[in-house]
Order: C-alpha cells, then structure tokens, then sequence
C-alpha cells in the first residue's frame, strides 16, 4: 500500500498536538503502515504538500490528527481526489469524529479503527458548500445566526477553552442578540422564517457535542435543516441545556427537516461551518452521497 499522509494540527489538545502525532506516527509505524508528513506552517500549504504527493501517485490516503477544523481540511484533500481519510480526534469539538464513533481522548483505539480499515475504507455523505466566495467539502454542519455569533465569540475567548467557551460566548452574546430574517430555497422551494439559527447537518453533533440534529445519518443521503423559531430570551435558555442530549426536538419551536440542497440567506451573519468561521450569508449546501471514504469501521 502507498503511504499514509498524516496532517496535524500543532494547536490541538491545548497545543499538544505534535505529541500527539508523534504517537500517530509510532502507532502506524508498529503496524507496519508507511506514513510521510504532510504538517506545514499553514492549512493552505499543507493542502499543497497533499496535492503534490497525491499528483506523483505517492499516498494511499490522509489521517487528519486534531480537531473538527483539521477534519475538513483532510475532506478538502481527499473527497477531490477519491482518497479515503481517517480521523484522531485531538481537538476541542471533534464532532466529526463522534459520527464515525471514533473514540475521544484514546490515540490507541483511534488509530486501531484506521489500521482496521485500511483494506476496506467506508463511503459516507459529505456536503458541497458554496459562499459568495469560495465553495469546499464538508462532513460536518453548517449554519449563519445565533450560533456562528456564539462561536466567534467563544474563538476570542482566552478562557475557557474546549466546549465550555461556546457556553460562555452564548451567556454574553445573548442579552443584545435579536431573531434573524432568514430566506431559504430548499429544494427549489422558497420560504421565509424568523429564527434564531437556522442551519444544515450531515452528523449528528455540533459544538462540541450538542445534539443539534439527533436523526441525522451520514449514509441516508439526505440533509437536515435545522431551524430554532424567534423565541424569548428565557425560553432560549431554557431549551438549550437540552440539546446536549438531543431532547430540543420536543420544543415546537424546533423545527427540523430534510432535504437535498438548501440555500440560506439573511443579513451578512457569520457562517460557522465544522467549527471554523468560513465567511458571511448568503451560502448554498447540497448533499453527495458517499462521496467521502473513511478508515473508519
């Protein structure tokens, strides 16, 4: 077999991430897997080093070593290129990882689920995202409201770190925040609502672990469109302990819904997509079933 690339992000785990793709390396090396580096001083430039190995024919796939962030940089790489990735989770959210049930905080087991499926990687949806700007690949979710404010918040924050900032960033975001005009083309159907997110998933979890979308499946070919309706600021708190568990689907302001493609707009709110701020509304998502092979049982 070609050799694994291993992409790291030095940040993840509180900025232990080299040791813990130390330990990636050592954990293929034991099983008898090749693995050449492909960590630069940027994204972008480790995306390069990807493509010119993958030009030359000399990778049989990509291991994304952090957080959700690292995750879709590795889909960006491969979906392309028909590579297969897998995922160590080392990161702060690390919901990419929970869909596939790659176990947290367990480099051993992490990199066991890789090797064991290195003979038969698995297809999973992923989501094509268009900005006004720039399109790419996503595994993940996507949304522009209440929770791409909270998360560029919780990116500022000095403390606390890990999902505990997101909280953190919500107590202060929420007593100036005010329900946003949304437009959607769902399906080709156009619809208007006022809400306080609104947003699409391919998994299950956002966040770092909230259960925004507790039916999602990423064989099922099909989106969810999530959407909170204009509620108080009390109701807000109310339901969102609730998410962690996926139990805000009681609510009746929760609506959630699938679909194919979707287009959502509103005024310039930031887009927070698999953890990362990616631009401003408008963007557009559509799903491509298995179009992304995973090392990942």
């Amino acid at each position: 077999m070609k050799p694994i690339g291993v992409l790291v992000n030095p940040a993840a785990n509180r900025g232990r991430g080299n040791q813990v793709g130390d330990q990636v390396f050592e954990l293929l090396k034991s099983a008898g897997i090749a693995a050449v580096s492909l960590t630069s001083e940027s994204a972008e430039a480790a995306k390069q080093k990807s493509l010119e190995l993958i030009s030359k024919q000399a990778l049989g796939g990509v291991v994304a070593v952090g957080g959700d962030g690292t995750a879709q940089l590795g889909v960006n790489i491969c979906v392309p290129n028909q590579l297969p990735l897998g995922l160590v989770p080392a990161g702060s959210g690390n919901d990419q990882a929970r869909e596939l049930q790659i176990p947290l905080g367990d480099i051993n087991k992490a990199v066991e689920n890789i090797v064991s499926s290195l003979a038969n990687p698995r297809r999973v949806d992923v989501m094509k995202v268009r900005t006004e700007v720039r399109e790419f690949w996503s595994f993940g979710s996507i949304s522009a409201g209440f929770d791409a404010l909270c998360a560029k918040r919780a990116n500022g924050l000095k403390w606390p770190k890990g999902p505990n900032s997101y909280v953190a960033a919500m107590l202060l975001e929420l007593p100036r925040f005010k329900p946003i005009e949304y437009q959607l083309e769902v399906d080709g159907k156009l619809r208007q609502v006022s809400a306080m997110l609104c947003g699409v998933a391919n998994v299950k979890n956002f966040g770092g672990g909230m259960k925004i979308s507790p039916n999602s499946e990423v064989t099922d070919g099909k989106l969810e469109v999530f959407i909170l309706h204009k509620v108080s600021r009390p109701k807000l708190l109310q339901i969102f302990p609730t998410v962690y568990k996926g139990e805000h689907v009681k609510y009746s302001e929760v609506e959630i819904f699938q679909a194919s493609s979707v287009r959502i707009s509103n005024d310039h709110f930031p887009i927070s997509c698999d953890g990362e701020l990616v631009g401003e509304a408008p963007f557009s998502v559509e799903i491509h079933p298995g179009a992304l092979q995973v090392f990942s049982r």
